[in-house]
């Protein structure tokens, strides 16, 4: 049971629908007191009765409680209406990540924009001991502004809170899950660093670093494959930020970026470096101009549909954990193909930088002789 589209109930207009599942059934409402649209979702009778997602829907609303910055969409509220748990949040206009890229790659310098905003919410929350698990591509919304939001929080927990998932199951959306979660090994904040790497990856190129005709073939690539580099893929790439999207999809956590602070840190130092006006870490507006496209009237509600519920933990056969922990990792991601590009790369530079040095040198040798010359026949001239 839920409630009905045009009703209103303890001060919420129920406006429309915007998706369901077992997580949950998700509205866009009118807060008649407030005047503002948010997202109410609710945990429906006949859910509550199972245990195992009455604790992840009251955890969701614990973790995402706790979480207050510019880059998250705010948490509003939870309470009981007409016996069923609700919890209210902001309903954020806009288009996903996921929307943006079925119109092709993303500018170097708005996918790195992007991405730093994704890291900030990332730091707050993982500087309040929560992992996400669940970033994708459609957990990031970009605002009318050109500001990135995440949501999306259904699969997060505090470090400190106990294990939900059942053995045998991979939590994530397998196309941005970690290798740790698809082994199915202790999870700590680094694991979203690969999300997002994925995430960023794909920015950049309009495509995934892993693909596969099936579940097992993709947590294989996750596990074992290493990907191509991003500027491989798209030429407009430089390999300096191809450099930093492969760390971040390292293998193993110990190689990839330690802190989402230090991924920023590395994305705006590149920014700036290559950005024209040296400034490309602030917040701008004008992201969705950019991306040539405005946000459909319908957008909103797949939007809103897409952060009320991430994507849910998906079952894999028994052992299948087991056997990818058993599968070894590759020492490094891709360094021995990359280094000899970079090299290549390198000499290049050098050789060039080197040749206009020596030209600048003789031109400025000529003129400095010439003007000599002429004031010695001027003084000389009888």
């Amino acid at each position: 049971m839920g409630f009905e589209v045009g009703k209103t109930v303890a001060g919420y207009e129920i406006v429309e629908v915007l998706g369901s599942s077992k997580l949950g059934v998700a509205y866009k409402v009118r807060n008649v007191f407030a005047q503002r649209f948010e997202i109410l979702k609710i945990l429906p009778k006949g859910v509550q009765d199972n245990e195992e997602q009455t604790a992840r829907f009251f955890r969701e609303i614990k973790v995402h409680a706790r979480l207050v910055h510019p880059n998250i969409v705010t948490f509003y509220n939870a309470r009981e209406i007409e016996g069923q748990v609700v919890m209210t949040t902001e309903y954020v206009p806009g288009i996903t990540v996921a929307e943006r890229l079925e119109s092709g790659p993303i500018a170097t310098k708005d996918a790195v924009k992007y991405a730093c905003h994704a890291l900030s919410a990332l730091e707050c929350a993982h500087g309040s001991g929560i992992i996400h698990r669940g970033l994708t591509a459609a957990s990031l919304v970009i605002t009318t502004e050109g500001i990135v939001r995440l949501s999306g929080f259904g699969l997060a927990k505090s470090i400190d809170d106990p294990q939900l998932t059942a053995v045998g199951t991979v939590v994530g959306a397998l196309r941005y899950i970690s290798p740790e979660q698809v082994k199915g090994t202790v999870l700590d904040a680094r694991c979203d660093i690969y999300s997002l790497g994925v995430v960023f990856y794909e920015m950049l190129t309009g495509k995934l670093p892993f693909e596969g005709k099936g579940q097992f073939e993709i947590m294989l690539a996750h596990v074992n494959a290493a990907p191509k580099h991003a500027s491989d893929v798209n030429a407009e790439v430089s390999r300096e930020v191809g450099d930093i999207v492969l760390r971040a999809l390292a293998k193993e956590p110990e190689q990839r970026f330690q802190t989402a602070h230090e991924f920023r840190v590395a994305l705006e130092r590149v920014g700036v470096e290559h950005a024209p006006d040296a400034a490309l870490a602030t917040v701008t507006a004008g992201a969705l101009a950019v991306a040539g496209t405005e946000a459909p009237a319908s957008s909103d509600s797949q939007t809103a549909f897409q952060f009320a519920f991430p994507e849910e933990e998906s079952p894999v056969q028994a052992g299948a954990a087991a056997a990818f922990s058993a599968t070894p990792s590759p020492v490094s991601v891709n360094a021995l193909e990359a280094a000899p590009a970079e090299a290549a790369s390198l000499f290049g530079d050098t050789l060039a930088s080197k040749l206009g040095i020596s030209i600048a040198a003789c031109i400025i040798t000529l003129i400095v002789g010439s003007i000599a010359l002429l004031a010695v026949l001027a003084v000389t001239k009888p």
